[in-house]
Formats: structure tokens, sequence, C-alpha cells
């Protein structure tokens, strides 16, 4: 036993893992230690941040031995960042490791049997993936300690970026590796103008100023972005000379909007939206489906990634012509939609009317006849469809991060529709409600993990559940 650890301590470790978080874990002594970008196999001499009773977190001090599986991050801005925490990582490495990870989630439940965990589907390219960003607009951006700052001018320049994690520090990001490079484009050229208007940017501190962020968002089909000033003040000045710059800069721009948030919230988006040129939507084509999109609608970030996850739909779905199917927590309809081309009625239900409203035209721009939408909360839709007498050969679930509502699961049970198809961003919450349908009768078949979401944590998972037992689990 060494001397026992404090706040500051240094000391070495070997890394055996990656968590759900994307820590790096370690034991000094057979105490836990959490450690931000390490690698397993990494041999480190850390420092000590942080001490809880059965765990502490450090950061990494030096690499004494890099472990075989560690890369340089392609990214210059990576260690301050946070928006990724894989990509020192290589690719392979980060398969396996998100497949253990949601392992790891099913191990200790009980109830479930044996569930076969394949492994992490891969994304052709890892890289520009995301079609959708939110940037904050700064002109203070977080230096790292020792950087110089230049003087005058340069000094007050605008920048975008991100917030580091767990703060409000702006890390300026000139190009983030896993944005659509449209996405990068656009976001260049509304700094260059905002920067040559003098657009005075936002204080959190004061609520003086006028820009806060922009929102992109681009088209993978089609090619083409829409961009969105988020602003405390109701006019933006000189508003034709900046849609000219950005316009010029960026010939595949297809509409600039104004949001208007004059409130002193973290909430990025206000209530009001405003065209100041051009479309107010995208068409996203994925599969042979049209999708109308705005910049706010709820849409896969990674269209790629979808292609994937209907591959993945369409086997374990398994629907027929006669078949009917609800799809809660439904969205705009991207997966509502592609069912509709197999089963004989689809019902999608989301607690969003302004999704609904989505899910509803982006259904008649397929002309598809065969869907209904409901603008509700699933767990309170859910027992008035059943109620009603309404029958579903399938349920689809695609939650939040939190999961099913359990009045939502407990309905399921009584409801005993034979297939189930979970989809889920997060294995622990996935894994709790796998084990309360598996007190309800249904069976897990098997989990298909799939990386949406490359260079981060994050992993998307596809579960199937077939309807095998009693519902001994049935609240009375």
């Amino acid at each position: 036993m060494g001397e026992p650890l404090k706040i500051g301590s240094r000391t070495t470790l070997k890394v055996e893992d990656v968590t759900t978080g994307g820590e790096a874990v370690g034991r000094v002594d057979n105490f836990v230690l959490f450690v931000p970008q390490g690698a397993p196999g990494d041999e480190l001499e850390v420092e000590v941040v942080e001490l809880r009773k059965n765990y502490g977190r450090a950061r990494i001090n030096r690499i004494i031995k890099p472990s075989i599986r560690r890369i340089a991050p392609p990214c210059p801005v990576y260690h301050q960042c946070g928006g990724c925490q894989l990509q020192h990582i290589d690719y392979d490495a980060q398969l396996f490791y998100k497949t253990k990870i949601v392992k790891d989630s099913l191990e200790h439940l009980t109830g479930l049997g044996p569930v076969k965990v394949h492994p992490c589907r891969r994304l052709e390219d890892p890289w520009h993936y995301r079609n959708k960003v939110q940037s904050v607009v700064s002109v203070k951006p977080y230096l790292p300690p020792g950087t110089k700052v230049g003087q005058g001018k340069e000094r007050f320049r605008h920048c975008i970026g991100l917030y580091a994690q767990g703060t409000h520090r702006v890390v300026k990001v000139d190009e983030c590796l896993i944005q659509d490079s449209l996405n990068n484009r656009v976001l260049q050229a509304a700094r260059e103008a905002m920067e040559r208007l003098q657009w005075p940017v936002y204080n959190e501190k004061d609520g003086s100023g006028l820009v806060r962020y922009l929102v992109t968002r681009a088209s993978y089909s089609t090619r083409e972005v829409l961009l969105v000033v988020v602003a405390a003040q109701p006019r933006l000045p000189q508003v034709q000379e900046f849609l000219n710059h950005v316009r010029r800069r960026v010939p595949q721009l297809r509409g600039v909007l104004m949001n208007l948030n004059p409130h002193q919230t973290n909430v990025i988006l206000g209530t009001r939206t405003q065209l100041l040129w051009g479309k107010d939507h995208l068409v996203e084509e994925v599969s042979g489906l049209k999708f109308q999109i705005s910049p706010t609608s709820f849409f896969q970030v990674n269209t790629r990634g979808l292609l994937q996850l209907y591959d993945i739909l369409e086997h374990y779905c398994d629907l027929r012509s006669k078949d009917t199917a609800v799809d809660l927590y439904c969205g705009v309809g991207s997966l509502s939609l592609h069912m509709a081309k197999r089963a004989k009625r689809v019902l999608g239900v989301d607690i969003s009317q302004e999704a609904i409203e989505d899910a509803v035209v982006n259904s008649d721009l397929n002309e598809l006849k065969n869907t209904d939408f409901i603008a509700g909360a699933s767990e309170k839709v859910l027992p008035q469809l059943y109620r009603q007498g309404q029958r579903f050969q399938l349920a689809l679930l695609d939650p939040p991060r939190k999961g099913c509502d359990t009045e939502v699961l407990q309905v399921l049970g009584r409801m005993r529709i034979p297939r189930v198809v979970y989809v889920s961003c997060n294995p622990a919450s996935l894994a709790r409600d796998l084990q309360i349908l598996g007190g309800l009768g249904y069976q897990t078949q098997e989990i298909q993990p799939l990386d949406m979401f490359p260079q981060t944590y994050h992993v998307e998972c596809v579960a199937r559940l077939t309807l095998t037992g009693d519902a001994k689990g049935l609240r009375s």
C-alpha cells in the first residue's frame, strides 16, 4: 500500500478500460481513478483532481508508455474542446469498446437471460458526419495556459466555437472534423461578415450585445445548407450586407433565418424565428424517402448513419403487408415513414406538436396514405389507444436518453404486442427498460450497436424483443 491519495497527488497507473462517459479507468491500490483522454493499455503519470469515497478523477500529467490503441488526435483543439472524447483511440478500438459498454450495461441485470450483442457497426467514414451544428459566438475564446494573446483589433476578433466540456468557456473552432464541411464553410463566412460589420457579441453576464449563436443544417443528399443567427435583439443592422457576403462565399446556401432569444438562459433557441432570405427548410432524401427539415427540426444528425439504421430496422421489424405498427417518440416520422413502406398502417406519437406537424408534411411529401400521427406524451396516448381497443403487431420505441416512461412499458405489457423494437442512444436506460420488459413477458433476442457518433462515447443500439411469456411484472 502506498501513501493515501490526496488532491494534487501524483501517481502512476495502467488504464484498464473505457467507461460509458468516455473516460478511461484505472486503479491505484484497488482504488478506482477515472482519467479523461486515457487509452486502454496506457501507462500514465496522473495528478488527482477529485476524490470521492469510492472513486476519484485525475488528469494526465505524462504518458509513460502509450497504448498500441493510442493515436494522435487530428483535431487541433481536441484536448480543450470536449465535443469529442475518443479521437485519441483508433477507430477499430472505439468500436470494440462501444460494444463492450453495451455488454457491460446488461451484465448484472437479472431476468434477461442470454442476449446476443453483435459487434458495433462501423461508419464507413467516421468524419464530417454531423448535419447540424450549434456554435457559440464569442470575442473571448478559451486559451490554454501559456498562449500568447494578440494586441489591438486581433484581440477582439469574433470567434465561433463550442463550450469546453462542463464549462462556459468558449473554445475557438475553425473547422470541426465531425461536422459536414458545408456547415464549417457557412460558419466561417458568417464570422467574417459579423466581424466586418462589427456586430456586437452577446454578453451572458449582463445581457448586453446582439449575436449569441449560429446554427447551421446541411442536407447530405442535395448538398444545400441553412443558417440561423440567434440574436438577443429583434433587428440585425446592415442585414443585406451580411446576406450578400455569406451568399457569395457559400453558393450552396439556401436560406438565412434569425431566431430571437432575449432571455438570460442557457437555452439556445427562442420561440420566434424570422426568415431573412431564401427558404426556411431543406429537403433530405434517405433510402427513397424525402424529408422536409428546418434548422430546428428533430432529425437524426448523422444522415449516413440513418441509412444503416434503416437496414437494421428492415430486418428487426420484419413487417408484412397486413401488419399495423405504433411508433412511440416518433419525432418528424423518419422511422415511421420507413415502416410505412411495408406495413398496412403506422401510427406515430410524439410529445412535440411541431415534430408531428413535420411528420404529417413528410408523409404527404412521400404520398404515403397509411400513416397517422398524434401529438401527445406517449405515456398518456398509449393507454388511450389500449382503452379504444387498438391493436398492433409491432411497437417501435425510440425514446430520449432517459428511456421510456414506466407507464409506456406497463401498457405494452397489457396490449401484448407480439414484437417490440427498441432504438436507444443510452445503453444504461436501455438495459433498465429491457429488464422491465422482461418481467412483462418480452424476451430480448438480440442487440445491434451502431456507431452513429464516431469519435464520441455515444453509441446507438437497436434491440429486438418478442413476446414469449406471461406479464408477471404488470402492476394491478
